[in-house]
């Protein structure tokens, strides 16, 4: 097991270097220019119908960038997964008393912080927010119940492999969804959906739904970084 890691550890970090000199040969630079950014503020209300502009870039015209950065995370999380997954304690960590402030603050904080997860994750097209702060603001809430309850005790509350297919699933569904256009007959990462009027709560076409599938993706994988991490260290 531990030789399949070294190599499997020297295949990916030549892989790296294979591709940061792949994109340091191609790479060429050219001095900004403001026209570009006069067009997304002209044009990208009515032709994505977000209110956020950021958003619109990232998830509209920029939604090709945005797929490697989820794929970017999902590696992280996978290792992570991976490397502390057969993780055994050599030594008994003693576990810190239960602090009845940190689990009463638990119990205060964990419902609001949840719900402005929620709601930054599908108001991203109205106001700054959106799946990736979305998906970590929630994932907070559970690191705070985590410190209060403990890891293994809100573990319990997950059934792992249903976790765990969710996960690939919801990035299997945000991979595809760029390429559904073809089947109506429109070119790969364009929208479905129409972009609406723009303030509205059902505006901004296809972005609200991105910004929903990325927030639980990131939420999933918040959890498991915390979760792998406390069971690698021992309960807090």
């Amino acid at each position: 097991m531990r030789h399949r890691r070294i190599g499997l550890s020297i295949y990916a970090i030549i892989l790296v270097c294979c591709f940061c000199g792949l994109v340091i040969a191609l790479f060429s630079y050219q001095e900004p220019t403001g026209q570009l950014g006069a067009i997304y503020l002209s044009r990208a209300p009515s032709e994505t119908g977000a209110a956020n502009i950021v958003t619109a870039i990232y998830l509209n015209y920029r939604l090709y960038d945005t797929l490697f950065e989820i794929l970017i995370f999902s590696v992280a999380v996978l290792g992570v997964r991976f490397y502390l997954s057969d993780y055994r304690e050599k030594e008994i960590v003693e576990k810190i008393p239960e602090s009845q402030i940190v689990r009463t603050s638990a119990d205060l904080f964990f419902p609001p912080i949840f719900l402005i997860g929620i709601y930054l994750t599908l108001s991203g097209h109205l106001s700054p927010g959106g799946g990736f702060s979305g998906g970590v603001v929630a994932g907070t809430a559970l690191l705070l119940c985590a410190v209060a309850l403990g890891a293994n005790t809100v573990g319990k509350r997950f059934y792992e492999p249903t976790l765990r297919w969710l996960e690939w699933g919801v990035l299997l569904v945000v991979l595809s969804l760029p390429l559904l256009p073809i089947v109506v007959g429109r070119l790969p990462f364009t929208g479905l959906l129409p972009p609406g009027t723009m303030g509205k709560v059902i505006s901004g076409g296809s972005i609200p739904i991105y910004n929903l599938l990325i927030g639980i993706k990131v939420f999933i994988g918040t959890w498991v970084i915390i979760h792998y991490f406390m069971r690698h260290r021992g309960e807090v």
